[in-house]
């Protein structure tokens, strides 16, 4: 699993961390009403399958989301480790210029949406 995925997972989880918030300030009546299994169909599922096999899927997606979860956070845990010895074959200097690159990438990225932004901005006001 790359970085960008990993990044993807987490930004998904934190979408469920906000879900769960969310979840959390309903009634305790509220609750129990939507305690059925909830989640995503694959392509086209939803066309072909019926309600109970619908509940039957989100509950099998839910198992494995957790197992998956688990192993993302393995995942990150061994290329962080990975990361750490690379980096310690490095010389000072060389991780020096590393940060640099990282640092003027960074920057780069920056600037690169603070245009993309500006650009919507534009295109939002000459379309109104």
């Amino acid at each position: 699993m790359t970085s960008k995925t990993l990044a993807v997972a987490l930004i998904a989880g934190l979408g469920l961390l906000g879900a769960v918030t969310t979840y959390s300030t309903l009634s305790a009546q509220d609750a129990v009403e939507s305690a059925e299994p909830s989640g995503r169909l694959p392509t086209y599922y939803s066309e072909i399958v019926t309600q109970d096999q619908r509940l039957k899927i989100y509950t099998i997606q839910s198992g494995y989301n957790t197992k998956i979860e688990q192993l993302e956070a393995e995942i990150a845990k061994l290329e962080a480790a990975m990361k750490k010895e690379m980096e310690a074959v490095l010389t000072q200097p060389q991780l020096e210029r590393l940060e640099e690159l990282a640092k003027e990438d960074e920057i780069r990225r920056q600037k690169n949406e603070a245009a993309k932004r500006a650009a919507e901005k534009a295109a939002s006001a000459s379309g109104s």
